[in-house]
């Protein structure tokens, strides 16, 4: 992080000492965050270029029966600009934090009533309230308002416990009173203007928020019970996320980075945890008589791992039913380690079922997870959460830092929407917050194509993807089905599949080398919110392209200039034309100026599997008349490195070397392929930005 202290671009419009107005920009001047007083209230309004995104909006809080009005002025407070990579996990594996990072303080009667500590970004703005007490407070409501821009439209649902209602649509002029939206709530901007999400992040010991219509093209943010403080008052952070395109909601970092930073403390190695590990799970509550507890036995469960181990998956999920499990003397977690050691000759490890009533206490709860540990578990489902009151969110951050002693993974389902815990504590390796495939025969191809633009921008999500029986995914494709596994985002990837018919299914190779996490994400321009979704994810040097169609059947011109240069081999799974059930499944070679007219039926998709090739046949076989160089990526190597590193890099390029506190430590010209003495810096975690092309590579520093 390049952290320093510098005076921000203001416009301050009386003089330093008494500001009815303050405005701030982000880093690139592209969008402006302006707080405003009227009527002895504050207001705040953004604009994203030339255009008014959120129009004049209150921001106050009501604590302990009183509105925080009858404000005076403002004045600047604390101002830094922060510029910081990040591990992340999942859609991109290195988060980008720049910002301009102010806070405010609001005057009533020339005392600081309170501060507003704001964080404008390139792609958005995030901002909290803190209010200094030494006293136990009251937080009744939070009255911020949202007011959107005439001809937007918002995409939501309306489950503000589990978060797994059905998405819709409507206009800012339709928004009624009473309207109880669930985050993120996604907005197109009128005319084609760009895209916003509003979400919440950092909430710690605090109830969840949800919005709620006020009329007149406004939301107020809904609390989902009163917060009880003891002494200082810091509020969740309120995010709207901002963009041209649904590229730069998707790829957005606002949510990690304004999230307590990865706790080091208890994983000091983050996301390379040894004992943290994505990875795919077969699971039977949906094959086997669908969610009765009969297909949960001990030898149902040790089928369902030796078929994993076929299938090249990592775990076994045992869902509810186990408890009751016997034999002889032994009992639940006995014959538990039994299934563990069993699983363990087939290469497959053990997550289990528990409800969170059984162990919403703390006692119960460290009990229940020792047992596990010495069961030889390595991940715990947990199901069935009562809402987003106070008490259940400050529960999640209890049970992930108390897993972390017990080396345990967790997975939230029956859960509310993700805030950014998983980059605090990166043994949450998903949570549910969705309507997915346990749900049966439902709108897929609709949903599909909301879910990546709308929910998934708060987080991975369990929605248990992928299925070959047609009763659940009703109105889909096999292709269709397959794509999801590449743009639903989750690092513990339950399946819905019944592994048996999945083992004698043509398609199982390609199920089994879907990574569960990526190293970037880019959306394609074809992409439309309930229409079609169209991803390219990048793991490692190949690209899996991913194209999910709604309900109606289209033809679609996909470009390849998202691939570097270079010549690809390419696995394609396209619509069979007689059978939802069947795909086709050519390969071929490919540049990044090759194009594709690929028809699409209605709930159809397509995948494209893309890896590098170097050989002269296949450079023919492109259409190329000369052989093409090799592509000359931005390659770090190697990784962990001791006292050089070696660089891969397109032509003359400039490179700087930072730290994970943001601070340069080594900036270099380089010229094709070349290497550094890195001999003089510490061992840790480093960062390599190619300063050209932006691209980040994360490294090891070993001693």
């Amino acid at each position: 992080m390049k952290l320093s202290l510098y005076l921000l671009t203001l416009i301050i419009t009386i003089n330093a000492f008494s500001q009815p107005t303050l405005n701030v920009y982000s880093p690139d001047k592209n969008i402006k965050l302006t707080f405003a007083i009227k009527n002895n209230r504050l207001y705040y309004d953004v604009a994203f270029g030339n255009e008014t995104v959120i129009e004049s909006s209150l921001m106050a809080l009501v604590v302990n029966g009183t509105l925080t009005d009858n404000v005076s002025s403002l004045s600047m407070g604390t101002q830094t600009t922060i510029n910081k990579f990040s591990a992340s996990r999942g859609v991109h594996s290195v988060a980008v934090n720049q910002c301009n990072d102010v806070n405010i303080n609001v005057l009533s009667n020339s005392k600081t009533a309170f501060r507003i500590n704001a964080k404008i970004f390139n792609d958005g703005v995030a901002f909290r309230y803190m209010i200094p007490s030494l006293s136990n407070n009251i937080i009744n409501a939070d009255s911020t308002t949202f007011t959107l821009p005439a001809g937007s439209v918002v995409w939501y649902q309306g489950n503000i416990d589990y978060y797994e209602g059905g998405y819709v649509k409507r206009t800012a002029e339709n928004i009624t009173k009473g309207l109880s939206v669930g985050l993120p709530a996604t907005i197109e901007l009128a005319g084609n203007t760009g895209y916003m999400a509003i979400a919440e992040a950092g909430v710690l010991n605090f109830p969840g928020m949800s919005l709620r219509g006020v009329g007149q093209k406004t939301f107020r943010a809904a609390l989902k019970q009163q917060a009880t403080v003891k002494g200082n008052i810091e509020t969740p952070w309120r995010v709207i996320e901002i963009g041209k395109s649904l590229n730069t909601l998707v790829n957005c970092d606002i949510i990690q980075n304004v999230s307590p930073e990865l706790n080091k403390a208890l994983l000091p190695d983050g996301y390379n945890t040894s004992w943290i590990v994505p990875g795919k799970s077969t699971w039977s509550w949906i094959t086997e008589n669908h969610g009765g507890s009969g297909g949960v036995t001990p030898a149902i469960m040790l089928r369902y791992s030796k078929i994993a181990s076929k299938l090249g998956f990592t775990y076994n999920l045992v869902d509810d039913g186990w408890k009751n499990w016997t034999d002889g003397s032994k009992d639940s977690f006995g014959v538990l380690a039994d299934l563990v050691d069993s699983s363990a000759k087939y290469g497959v490890k053990i997550w289990v079922w528990k409800a969170y009533g059984d162990i919403q206490d703390s006692v119960p709860r460290a009990e229940f997870f020792a047992k596990c540990k010495n069961a030889g578990a390595v991940g715990i489902k947990v199901d069935f959460f009562p809402g987003e009151q106070q008490a259940t969110l400050a529960w999640y951050q209890a049970a992930l830092r108390d897993a972390t002693k017990f080396q345990l993974m967790l997975n939230f389902h029956g859960a509310n929407k993700p805030s950014g815990q998983s980059f605090t504590y990166p043994n949450e390796m998903t949570r549910e917050a969705i309507r997915g495939l346990e749900y049966g025969n439902q709108n897929w191809p609709l949903y599909n194509t909301i879910y990546p633009f709308t929910r998934f921008l708060a987080g991975h999500a369990d929605y248990t993807p992928f299925s070959l029986n047609q009763s659940i995914v009703k109105g889909t494709t096999l292709t269709h089905q397959l794509a999801t596994l590449i743009t639903f985002t989750s690092p513990f990837m339950c399946l819905g599949v019944n592994p048996d018919s999945l083992l004698i299914n043509p398609i199982k190779d390609l199920v089994r080398d879907i990574p569960t996490t990526w190293d970037k994400t880019v959306v394609l321009p074809q992409s439309k919110i309930g229409e079609l979704s169209a991803f390219a994810r990048r793991k490692g040097n190949a690209w899996y392209v991913a194209i999910l169609n709604g309900e109606t059947e289209r033809t679609l011109n996909l470009n390849l200039s998202f691939l570097p240069k270079g010549r690809y081999n390419i696995t394609l799974v396209q619509d069979d034309e007689a059978s939802p059930a069947k795909a086709k499944i050519s390969d071929t070679v490919v540049t990044p100026q090759s194009k594709f007219v690929l028809p699409l039926k209605a709930g159809g998709g397509m995948v494209a599997i893309y890896t590098p090739s170097t050989s002269k046949a296949d450079a023919k076989k492109a259409g190329n008349k000369a052989l093409v160089k090799t592509s000359k990526q931005f390659i770090v190597y190697p990784n962990p490195s001791k006292d050089v590193l070696y660089i891969q890099a397109e032509g003359s390029v400039k490179i700087s070397v930072t730290n994970t506190e943001g601070k340069v430590v080594l900036v270099k010209n380089i010229i094709g392929n070349s290497s550094i003495n890195i001999s003089q810096l510490s061992s840790g975690i480093y960062y390599i930005q190619n300063i050209v092309t932006k691209e980040v590579k994360k490294i090891e520093l070993i001693r």
